[in-house]
């Protein structure tokens, strides 16, 4: 005979970092964060799909010609994917970096490649790479001075941006610096395909400023200052948080 013992309701489903997955519109994965683990789960080898196997040409430009000072300053990179761009922080003289990805395989590879790359002691100890959620994880020690946001808004399925922007004014503190390299800028592509889903500079616009940041530069990436692959289809960002 079958009790009439009511049962549990089934817990929420969980993503790569063990939090509970937000649901999406337009037919989109049940799970939809947990395709980035089954992508680098499966292998992305450096220079391969959107792994570029370098530092950002724009960012190094960036910090060394002082427009934005990374001196002594906490920074935040999400979705930082193999942690190319976290060591160009520490040489710019960061005091801590952190970077945070979904994926935990992507975590791996990027404590690899910081492995491999042989920092000092010191510059090892400052900069840490995290599994985490973006939208729910928080630095024990509050919000930071810098953040980097690079092939990480594109990442966002559009239902996710307006969490996108307020998720990045709760991360940097009031008069703090935020540099968002704005990609892959493609006007004619369809803006509901993806990830990588086409963004521009006026999309952010209308999504961080109401969100509490003003613009203080914006200039398309020169194409010497571009992976090749993607020369034409940036535009660099940077961004006072009020």
């Amino acid at each position: 005979m079958a009790s009439n013992a009511s049962q549990p309701a089934p817990g929420p489903r969980l993503n790569a970092a063990g939090m509970p997955d937000r649901e999406l519109p337009g037919g989109e994965p049940a799970n939809y964060s947990d395709r980035w683990e089954d992508e680098w789960s499966a292998g992305v080898g450096k220079g391969q799909r959107w792994d570029c196997a370098a530092p950002s040409p724009s960012l190094v430009d960036l910090l060394k010609s002082g427009k934005v000072d990374a001196k002594g300053k906490r920074v935040f990179v999400p979705g930082c994917g193999r942690g190319y761009d976290l060591p160009v922080f520490r040489s710019a003289g960061a005091s801590q970096v952190v970077g945070l990805e979904l994926a935990p395989s992507a975590v791996r590879e990027a404590q690899a490649h910081l492995q491999e790359l042989g920092l000092p002691e010191a510059d090892a100890a400052a900069i840490e790479m995290l599994s985490g959620d973006f939208f729910r994880w928080s630095s024990p020690q509050g919000p930071f001075d810098l953040g980097f946001d690079y092939t990480f808004g594109c990442a966002m399925h559009p239902s996710m941006r307006a969490d996108w922007a307020s998720t990045w004014a709760k991360s940097i503190k009031p008069g703090g610096t935020l540099v968002t390299l704005v990609f892959p800028i493609n006007p004619d592509a369809d803006p509901n395909v993806g990830p990588p889903f086409p963004i521009s500079p006026a999309l952010f616009r209308t999504l961080l400023e109401p969100a509490g940041f003003e613009v203080v530069s914006e200039a398309p990436v020169p194409a010497e200052l571009s992976h090749p692959p993607r020369v034409g289809k940036e535009v660099l960002m940077v961004w006072r948080r009020k």
